[in-house]
C-alpha cells in the first residue's frame, strides 16, 4: 500500500519545537494537578465554576465532510436542521471559514496543533495501521487546555494514527471513546482510552452517534465542576452512511437523513448544558472538518468537493454560541480558518501558545465577541504534499494546482465578489497574479519534501483502504 508519509526535515523554517512536549508538560503540571485537586473539593468547585466568564467549557462539535450549504441557517431548503439553525439565532454564523487541508487526517492535524498541517508531518489521509501518526512533540488543544485545568475528553473520529503512541490518550485527552479512523476503513473498532473493546460490523454501527453522545453527557456529569473540553466528532455524513431504521425517511436521501440525526443528536448535547445548567458556561462550536464527499452534499453552488482547495471543499459552515459573550444573530464575514482556533481556544483558557515554535493561527474572539476586527498577519496557505495548491490574500485567491497536478494557467479570482470562482481575472490583474505567485514560492521553499512511503499493513483484519461495500 502507498501513502503520502512527510520527511520531518529538522530546520526553523517549519516551526522546528525547541521545546519537547513533555518539557512543556512538565512546567505545568503543578498548575494542573492544583487545579485538578481544587475541583474535587465542593467549595472550590463552586469558585471554579464562579470564574467561568473568564475560562468556558468548550465544547467543540465537528461533523465529517458536512457541506456548506447543507443547513438551514446556510440556505437550505431541503434539509430540517433545526437545533443548529437555533443555534446560530443564539450565536455567530460565519460565511467565510476555511478548513486548512482539503482532506480528514491533515485537516485535524491543524486544528489541534494550530499549525499547518506539513509542520506537523501529517499531509495526507492515514490509512489503517499507518506507520505515522500525530507526532509526540506536537502540542495538541487537549496538552494546552489540560495545561490550564481543563477536564479533556476526545470522542468520536479521531484518524490521526490508529497505533496507541497516536491515540488520543498520549496527546493530552484524559478520556477517549471514539473510533481510529474513517467509516469506509476497516474492521471497525470501538475504542475506550488505549483499549479496543468493539468490533462493529455492519449494523452494528447503527447507533454509534447516540453512543457518543452518550459518552460526552457522561463526561459532562463528571466534570460539571471544573472546566471541560469535549472534542466531538461526528463520523457523519462520510459514506458509508449506516443509520438506525427510524432515522431513515421514505422518499429522502440517506445522506439527507444523516444530516437531520445529526441536528438531534446536537440537540441532547445542548439539552444536557441546559439540564446542568452549563449552557451559560459554555462555548459550544459546530462545523465540519471537510467539503462533502460522493455525489450528496450542498456546497450552495460554492466550486469542488473534498480533495479540491476551490471553495466547495475548503469552505464550511461554522457556528459558535456563548450565550452573553458572543451576540445572539450575529453573522461574522470575516475570513477564518481553522488553525485560528487553537490560540482562540487557548487564550479564552487563560493560557498562551507555547513561544518556541510557529502557529498560524489569529486569535478570533475580537470578531466572535463582535468587539473588534483582525488584521491578518499573513495570507492562507493550502498545501496538497509539499506544494501549495491555492492562496487568499484579501479578497484575491489565487490557485495554481489542483490537488497534485499544476495548472498551465494560474487562477486568479476576487471570492468576495466571485465566491462561485466562475469569473477568472488573470488578464485583467497580471500584476496580482505576479506578487502572489512570487508569495507562493517563498513560502514552498519552506515546505518539507514529501516521500512515497510504501508500507505493510501489519494486522490482517485491517483494510488498506477503499469505501467499504458490505
Amino acid at each position: 500500500m502507498s501513502a503520502a508519509c512527510a520527511l520531518r526535515q529538522r530546520f526553523q523554517q517549519t516551526g522546528k519545537p525547541t521545546m519537547k512536549r513533555r518539557n512543556f508538560l512538565k512546567q505545568v503540571a503543578g498548575a494542573t494537578a492544583l487545579s485538578a485537586m481544587s475541583a474535587t473539593a465542593t467549595g472550590a468547585a463552586r469558585e471554579e465554576r464562579g470564574r467561568a466568564a473568564a475560562t468556558p467549557n468548550l465544547l467543540w462539535i465537528w461533523c465529517d465532510n458536512l457541506a456548506y450549504g447543507d443547513l438551514g441557517c446556510y440556505g437550505n431548503k431541503r434539509i430540517n436542521t433545526p437545533v443548529i439553525d437555533g443555534l446560530a439565532e443564539s450565536g455567530a454564523r460565519f460565511t467565510q471559514y476555511y478548513i486548512a487541508h482539503t482532506v480528514c487526517s491533515p485537516s485535524r492535524a491543524a486544528l489541534l496543533t494550530g499549525r499547518q498541517p506539513f509542520r506537523t508531518g501529517i499531509v495526507d489521509v492515514l490509512r489503517p495501521d499507518s506507520p505515522t501518526g500525530i507526532p509526540s512533540d506536537e502540542i495538541t488543544l487537549g496538552d494546552a487546555l489540560r495545561a490550564n485545568g481543563y477536564a479533556t475528553a476526545a470522542i468520536g473520529k479521531w484518524h490521526l494514527g490508529d497505533r496507541t503512541e497516536y491515540l488520543p490518550a498520549q496527546h493530552g485527552f484524559d478520556f477517549y471513546f471514539g473510533l481510529p479512523y474513517s467509516m469506509d476503513m476497516l474492521p471497525t473498532l470501538l475504542y475506550r482510552n488505549n483499549d479496543i473493546i468493539e468490533e462493529l460490523p455492519g449494523d452494528a454501527v447503527q447507533n454509534i452517534t447516540e453512543r457518543f453522545v452518550d459518552e460526552a453527557i457522561s463526561f459532562m456529569e463528571t466534570n460539571r465542576d471544573r472546566p471541560f473540553f469535549i472534542y466531538f466528532n461526528h463520523t457523519l455524513p462520510h459514506p458509508p452512511i449506516n443509520l438506525p431504521p427510524e432515522r431513515r425517511s421514505p422518499g429522502q436521501t440517506v445522506y439527507d437523513d444523516a444530516i437531520e440525526h445529526i441536528d438531534d443528536q446536537t440537540g441532547r448535547l445542548l439539552a444536557a448544558l441546559d439540564r446542568m445548567e452549563l449552557a451559560e458556561e459554555t462555548l459550544v462550536v459546530f462545523t465540519s472538518d471537510n467539503g462533502p464527499m460522493g455525489k450528496y452534499g450542498d456546497t450552495a453552488g460554492l466550486r469542488g468537493r473534498i480533495r479540491d482547495s476551490y471553495e466547495g471543499g475548503i469552505r464550511v459552515p461554522l457556528i459558535a454560541r456563548w450565550p452573553g459573550k458572543i451576540p445572539a444573530g450575529s453573522v461574522v464575514d470575516t475570513p477564518a480558518i481553522s488553525y485560528d482556533i487553537f490560540p482562540t481556544f487557548v487564550k479564552l483558557a487563560g493560557g498562551k501558545p507555547p513561544a518556541d515554535r510557529i502557529y498560524d493561527g489569529q486569535d478570533l474572539w475580537p470578531v466572535l465577541s463582535g468587539k473588534g476586527d483582525i488584521k491578518r498577519d499573513k495570507p492562507f496557505f493550502w498545501v496538497y504534499l509539499d506544494k501549495v495548491t491555492a492562496m487568499r490574500k484579501g479578497n484575491w485567491k489565487l490557485h495554481v494546482s489542483h490537488r497534485d497536478s499544476p495548472l498551465e494557467i494560474p487562477e486568479l479570482y476576487d471570492v468576495k465578489s466571485d465566491p462561485y470562482e466562475a469569473r477568472p481575472l488573470n488578464e485583467r490583474h497580471p500584476d496580482i497574479v505576479k506578487e502572489m505567485l512570487e508569495a507562493i514560492r517563498n513560502y514552498e521553499a519552506g515546505i518539507p519534501k514529501v516521500w512515497s512511503l510504501q508500507y505493510p499493513v501489519r494486522d490482517p483484519n485491517k483494510r488498506n483502504s477503499g469505501v467499504r461495500r458490505e
